[in-house]
């Protein structure tokens, strides 16, 4: 319900209870509260209206069987409850004479119509609930709101369920609502009404003075509407949950006659420019990289769960949203959570949980700097959790203070995952599949609960009890660790002890805890002193035990090769210097033969920007000297991968040439082309210097990195002249050649 006062709320508060007759039915209870005259006639059975007191300044007749609205009622009446009767219709004069009624109940009745000018009358009223009269249709707004167009006193009306639950959609439109911007209301309930949208401008005539809208249960749809929340000034709440949803089928409103093809009244003639009425909308729906959404300045609560809406947040961008503070979003179909959400900085209270969410961005929370408590249970992020390895997902959470990940399908967490949240107070981890909890938590000064129960925890390990006993000296802890694999072992007495004499590290229904032997029987905790007694029992004599027979087992290897070894001694020198001079030998002939090998002279390794000096260059050199040269752009082989390419042609080419350029030096396949030709010396070539530098600007040399300098040391590169003339360019070509021409000499000899 939307929060509103019902008058059965009133009635069934606890009145001081007097001697008093206020009724002509003996079975009415009287009852003084707050000084004024109470009766209730709640639940009689009763078929026609008793008469009252002339002092009688409320009435409950809740759950009868009244037809008629109740006459002959008390002139100074305040408050008059009817719901669950059977009354049918409103006529003009019902209310005519109770002037001074405030809260009126007329819910859950058989109302079919309420006559224009019932409530004209009506100008001390302050709670209107006509509710769960699905016959009326939301038609009858029209004729309650022109009556109380002039009234000043209205506060609350709840217009809830009168559409029939079964039928076509429904567009609430500008004229049902048009008359209320003239009072003074507060709160305004339009659930279940199989609402599917609202006509441009509902919400921008609705009173400056409400303050909380209900829209939930209903089918909303996205539209041009949403552009105008943010002309709800004083607006602290807005709940939009529970949008197609399912419904339990009930036989009995299957025999309602719905009114949908009722007459309308009388419309307002309105323009229907969109655009030029609502300049916020245009510009949201321009914007290529987000969605602006415009909501209330003043909205602290938004309530937007349970809906069957299946979709993905993206970067969203919330305006006016400065003071909202808690968001209701659980129970929905979001898959992702991508954001960033714009526009939240002010939230403190989100719950996500029960969203069949699998996946949370980095970025998601960027903007929530706020937030204290962060519900995602019951979504299925175990995965995305467990691959978040530098703990970005909670980075920007420092505020955060309880956080809620049960049944997430848990298996394991990356240690930095909770790495910023040093103010957490509450964290609940339970439902899970973590077999091991060793999350540094240090930092975490601010810990009181720790929820690990239902997962497959053996046991603490010792950092994790370390840092909760550091803790617990500030603090008490709670810690849950019921429905766990908790083990009777060696391995876990440390840990059990430590549970069992912990003093401000409270673990909760500690005694109902239990753990598994080796042969698979269990043990509780109620019996703690003989279970620590038993395990010390067993565990002091398997310790003797593995200690001497790890010592009998080191001596004896230990002999056993020291014997083989002195044995055996001068039999592995000789298979030693037997296997060196082996392989000295093989090289010797991989040298001799290793000329006839190479298919390239060079491989020439250069950057882009440079290909038309390279080109040139390589002409002159396969022209002049018949050389063979390899370049990528005219000898790689199309269909290989370009690695493949590179490292054939480094390891079939005599030597690789490198361009040396600024453009070189940032470009990752050229640097990848001299590292590869760097290990081709050190592996393939004996440590043979395979690699020749040609320094194309002076400057590239300077840049060159530390790890490359001894190249620059052993005078392997050769600069070209900048800004030379002829001679000297020529001059290096014949360099470059007669070098080219000495190293396949060298190699082929």
């Amino acid at each position: 319900m939307f929060g509103l006062l019902c008058l059965s709320v009133l009635f069934a508060t606890h009145f001081k209870v007097e001697s008093l007759e206020c009724s002509s039915d003996k079975r009415c209870r009287c009852e003084i509260y707050q000084g004024q005259l109470w009766a209730n006639c709640e639940n009689l059975n009763l078929t026609t209206t008793p008469s009252f007191n002339n002092d009688v300044t409320g009435i409950n007749l809740a759950r009868n069987s009244l037809s008629k609205f109740p006459e002959n009622l008390p002139s100074r009446i305040l408050y008059l409850d009817v719901s669950e009767n059977i009354l049918q219709k409103m006529h003009l004069e019902s209310l005519g004479k109770y002037i001074d009624l405030r809260n009126l109940s007329v819910s859950s009745n058989k109302l079919r119509s309420i006559e224009l000018g019932a409530f004209e009358n009506s100008k001390n009223m302050l709670h209107l609930d006509i509710s769960s009269n699905q016959e009326l249709t939301l038609e009858v707004i029209v004729n309650v709101s022109s009556d109380l167009q002039n009234s000043t006193s209205i506060r609350v009306l709840n217009f809830e369920k009168l559409q029939c639950t079964y039928g076509v959609s429904f567009n609430l439109m500008k004229y049902h609502t048009v008359y209320l911007k003239h009072t003074k209301l507060e709160k305004l309930n339009l659930a279940s009404n199989r609402i599917n949208s609202l006509e441009t401008g509902v919400l921008t005539e609705l009173p400056k003075s409400l303050k909380h809208l209900n829209l939930a249960n209903n089918i909303l749809s996205f539209g041009f509407y949403l552009a105008e929340f943010g002309d709800l000034p004083n607006v602290v709440s807005i709940n939009v949950s529970f949008q197609a949803s399912f419904r339990q089928l009930l036989t009995t409103e299957f025999l309602i006659n719905c009114n949908d093809t009722r007459a309308v009244g009388n419309r307002l003639a309105e323009p229907n420019d969109i655009l030029a009425r609502s300049p916020k909308l245009s510009l949201s729906l321009k914007r290529n990289f987000n969605i602006s959404i415009y909501l209330p300045r003043n909205l602290k609560s938004l309530y937007f769960h349970d809906n069957l809406y299946k979709f993905t947040l993206q970067d969203y961008v919330f305006k006016m949203a400065q003071k909202l503070t808690h968001l209701y979003m659980q129970n929905n179909i979001i898959y992702e959570l991508n954001g960033p959400i714009i526009g939240f900085e002010s939230v403190e209270y989100i719950d996500f949980s029960n969203n069949f969410c699998g996946y949370i961005s980095p970025n998601f929370f960027r903007y929530f700097r706020n937030l204290s408590y962060l519900n995602l249970s019951h979504n299925a992020l175990g995965e995305t959790l467990e691959m978040d390895e530098n703990g970005e997902i909670f980075q920007y959470l420092r505020m955060l203070t309880t956080l809620d990940l049960t049944r997430n399908r848990i298996v394991s967490l990356s240690d930095t995952i909770f790495r910023n949240l040093n103010k957490l107070k509450n964290l609940d981890v339970s439902y899970n599949s973590l077999n091991k909890f060793s999350i540094p938590i240090n930092h975490m000064t601010n810990l009181s609960n720790l929820d690990l129960s239902n997962n497959q925890l053996t046991c603490l390990d010792a950092d994790t009890r370390n840092a909760l006993d550091s803790i617990s000296q500030r603090r008490e802890i709670s810690v849950n660790l019921r429905e766990n694999r908790l083990r009777c072992d060696c391995e876990n007495l440390e840990f059990i002890k430590w549970m069992h004499f912990s003093k401000n590290v409270k673990f909760l229904c500690f005694y109902n805890y239990s753990c598994v032997f080796l042969n698979s029987s269990k043990m509780h905790f109620s019996d703690i002193e003989n279970l620590l007694q038993t395990l010390e029992k067993q565990c002091f004599s398997y310790t003797l035990l593995i200690v001497i027979m790890t010592s009998l087992i080191i001596v004896a290897l230990t002999t056993a090769v020291s014997r083989i070894l002195y044995r055996y001694r001068w039999k592995l020198r000789y298979m030693y210097y037997v296997a060196r001079e082996k392989y000295k030998d093989d090289e010797l002939c991989n040298r001799k033969t290793r000329g006839k090998e190479y298919h390239f002279d060079a491989f020439v390794s250069y950057a882009e920007s440079d290909r038309q000096f390279v080109i040139s260059l390589v002409k002159f050199l396969e022209d002049q000297s018949n050389l063979r040269l390899c370049i990528h752009h005219r000898d790689f082989i199309p269909g290989t991968g370009i690695e493949d390419n590179i490292t054939n042609a480094i390891h079939n080419s005599r030597q690789t040439i490198c361009i040396m350029t600024s453009q070189f030096l940032e470009s990752y396949w050229c640097m990848f082309e001299l590292n590869m030709a760097r290990m081709e010396s050190i592996y393939s070539r004996n440590g043979e210097n395979v690699l020749f530098l040609v320094a194309l600007e002076e400057s590239a040399m300077r840049k060159l990195p530390l790890s490359l300098m001894d190249l620059i040391e052993s005078k392997s590169y050769l600069e070209f002249p900048e800004g030379g003339d002829k001679e000297e360019v020529t001059a290096f070509r014949s360099n470059l050649k007669r070098h080219l021409n000495r190293r396949r000499t060298a190699l082929d000899s």
